[in-house]
């Protein structure tokens, strides 16, 4: 075992990478739940508008992540995600100044849009968990496993607190002190450079080669259905995830309500993760990732029950389910694809996923508009389709040597 892949070396890292999850998903993406009105007012724009041109930003973000991926392997996770977070934060510094910006207000929002959108694609889980492969490939399942851990209060931290500071500062004040929790992670996440050796498989990388046509049978077929899986659950979960607020509100009339009901799967991930880490870990993880997938469509179908308890609970089961999936992307990726070719086997991988992130924002605004009936029915489609195509990787064997034998 190497320097750079002993369990000591990774210990600081790993954690930072957990705690930049917080600050990336929740400050880069789920903040924009509740950032969507004021800028919406700010620019005199609808939210729809805003949501369309988040959208938008957000398909550079699909298009981004071979490339992103290609610098993983080639330079480093830890040091893309530096760059990365510095990116995000001047677009979320430059919202701020949307009201009174010296260019036409779509260029300028537009503009913002697209920082935010590059600082994402080279800031959250998909480089995250490539670090975490670089840095102890062996005991990669546990590394993503904590790194979700971290995440999984990312939507309930940055809700209950966006809001507040929202109401304190104004638009301004807050998107300053979000860009300056983002340049906090840069920070944080180079010093986290700096103390860990050079991976290995970084070295290794250029003389990786990665080309489809050098893929074995299973691995091109792991890869696309692990590219299909989750361009459907990243739709359904970007198509939900900032309309749950505007769902319960129609539901049970009191925003106060919706927000606290919202935030509840937030926690649940967490939950999910400690029960993978605990539990889950002695099983296949693509038998694990099964069943956290099937929590889904009943999670979907529970909320349509104009109940608060059965809220309460369809939110839990929502964020099990999706905590779980997490990890699971993430690890059994490693399952097919060793070390020194992940960030690339996953930036192709995510594409679609990110593509699903992107485009679900505005494909929720139009569908919510739409019907209730129509909206939630067509998640639940989104759901199950997921969920089959994810059950077919159990027909596929492990080619990953370093896994080799097991799934976990």
């Amino acid at each position: 075992m190497t320097e750079a892949s002993s369990p000591l070396s990774t210990r600081v890292p790993v954690h930072s990478l957990g705690i930049s999850q917080i600050l990336s998903y929740g400050l880069m993406f789920y903040a924009f739940a509740a950032l969507k009105t004021p800028v919406a007012a700010a620019t005199s724009l609808g939210e729809s508008t805003v949501l369309t041109v988040l959208s938008m930003a957000l398909i550079l973000q699909a298009i981004l992540m071979p490339i992103v991926g290609s610098w993983c392997d080639r330079h480093g996770a830890l040091s893309v995600m530096r760059i990365g977070f510095l990116t995000g934060a001047a677009g979320i510094a430059g919202l701020g100044f949307a009201g009174a910006a010296p260019v036409p207000t779509m260029i300028w929002l537009a503009g913002c849009f697209l920082l935010v959108g590059t600082g994402l694609a080279m800031s959250t889980y998909e480089v995250a968990f490539s670090a975490a492969v670089q840095l102890h490939e062996a005991k990669s399942r546990r590394s993503i496993s904590i790194i979700t851990f971290y995440g999984g209060v990312a939507s309930s931290l940055t809700w209950l607190s966006i809001h507040p500071l929202l109401e304190a500062a104004g638009l301004t004040g807050t998107c300053l002190v979000i860009s300056g929790a983002l340049v906090f992670a840069s920070l944080m996440i180079g010093n986290a450079a700096r103390r860990a050796p050079r991976p290995a498989a970084v070295r290794d990388a250029a003389a990786a080669p990665f080309r489809w046509s050098l893929l074995q049978s299973s691995e091109k077929r792991a890869m696309l259905l692990l590219a299909g899986s989750g361009a459907l659950e990243y739709l359904l979960f970007a198509t939900t995830t900032l309309l749950w607020i505007n769902w319960f509100d129609a539901q049970f009339g009191s925003l106060a309500l919706a927000v606290m009901l919202a935030s509840i799967y937030g926690p649940f991930q967490v939950v999910g993760r400690v029960l993978e880490m605990k539990a889950g870990h002695h099983l296949d993880a693509r038998l694990t990732g099964l069943i956290a997938a099937f929590l889904v469509p009943v999670s979907l179908m529970l909320v349509q029950i104009q109940s608060i308890p059965m809220a309460v609970l369809a939110m839990a089961l929502f964020g099990m389910g999706h905590g779980v999936l997490t990890v699971s992307f993430g690890f059994v990726t490693n399952l097919y694809f060793r070390a020194e070719i992940y960030g690339r086997a996953k930036g192709i991988i995510a594409t679609p996923r990110a593509f699903g992130a992107a485009i679900g924002p505005g494909v929720g605004g139009l569908l919510f508009g739409l019907g209730s009936d129509v909206y939630m029915g067509l998640m639940i489609a989104l759901s199950v389709g997921a969920t089959v195509l994810f059950a077919s990787l159990l027909l596929l064997t492990p080619t990953n040597e370093v896994h080799a034998g097991k799934a976990r």
